[in-house]
């Protein structure tokens, strides 16, 4: 036997650098008889891991399976399990192991894809659990807590079960997301720093008088039973200034022409010649 009985990828490694939205899978035990046993590997598709899980549950021919999904679950957390290393060992057969698991295998889809391959009927011995999540945000003190706190539950439930039942089982342990990775992803609304500063506004338009106006049409408006000349404004001072200078104006003007008009010339100044001609008769005369 090749393989190895203890986990070299997901149980004993001391470090595992996890892609982003990756989880691991761990299946146990795969019974190295069968033609075409899943193989382990690093890194593949949730896909793929729940196409695997589904035709040897279906081929296996056995009838117990406990399912296990914890959000969360990284590959590294497996090195803080003491007990589920000790079961892992103990147990005799090889493992279908993937450390990451692009999106994460769902327990669900393997369960309806067994009802589907082999009938509803033969998934009634398989049961599915999902243990407490843990958040990415945790201290690593914490962290470590939590996941022997995991793994204490998981020894508990599998004690128990293997005591209402002899047969042999297969046993699956996967992480999936948690709620709040799930709603990370969301795309929200920019939001600045800082409010934008406005300038200028001396020169912002008034727009005042349009509100104005549009409250005077309600009928709930006091002003709207009022006189003509009380409910509107008809001399603005721009207005009064225009008149103003108006009639300043019309004034000069008014005095211009007056005083052109007074000039008193006789008739003789315009008889009288003034060129070359003229001269000369003064001076015969």
């Amino acid at each position: 036997m090749l393989l190895p009985r203890i986990s070299a990828l997901l149980l004993a490694a001391s470090t595992v650098h996890a892609l982003k939205d990756a989880y691991p899978f761990l299946m146990l035990p795969i019974s190295q008889d069968d033609l075409s046993p899943p193989q382990s590997r690093q890194i593949a598709t949730a896909t793929d891991v729940e196409t695997d899980a589904i035709a040897y549950l279906s081929a296996s021919g056995r009838e117990r399976s406990f399912l296990f999904t914890q959000p969360g679950l990284q590959a590294e957390d497996f090195q803080h399990m003491p007990k589920l290393r000790r079961r892992v060992e103990g147990i005799s057969g090889g493992q279908l192991q993937v450390p990451e698991v692009i999106g994460g295998a769902r327990t669900e889809s393997i369960v309806d894809g067994v009802a589907k391959w082999m009938g509803a009927e033969k998934v009634g011995g398989m049961r599915r659990f999902e243990l407490a999540a843990l958040e990415a945000q945790m201290r690593t003190a914490e962290r470590v807590k939590e996941v022997k706190k995991a793994d204490d539950h998981l020894d508990q439930l599998l004690s128990g079960l293997e005591v209402e039942t002899k047969e042999s089982y297969i046993f699956i342990y996967t992480g999936a997301a948690t709620a709040r990775s799930s709603t990370e992803e969301m795309d929200l609304p920019y939001e600045m720093d800082e409010p934008y500063p406005t300038l200028h506004t001396d020169l912002k338009r008034d727009t005042r008088t349009y509100h104005v106006r549009a409250s005077n049409s309600s009928a709930e408006n006091p002003q709207s039973g009022l006189p003509l000349f009380e409910k509107y404004q008809f001399l603005s001072p721009a207005l009064f200034m225009g008149l103003t200078v108006s009639l300043i104006l019309f004034f000069i003007l008014y005095v211009g022409v007056s005083a052109i008009a007074g000039l008193e010339v006789s008739y003789a100044a315009f008889s009288k010649e003034m060129g070359p001609q003229g001269q000369n008769k003064g001076k015969q005369q």
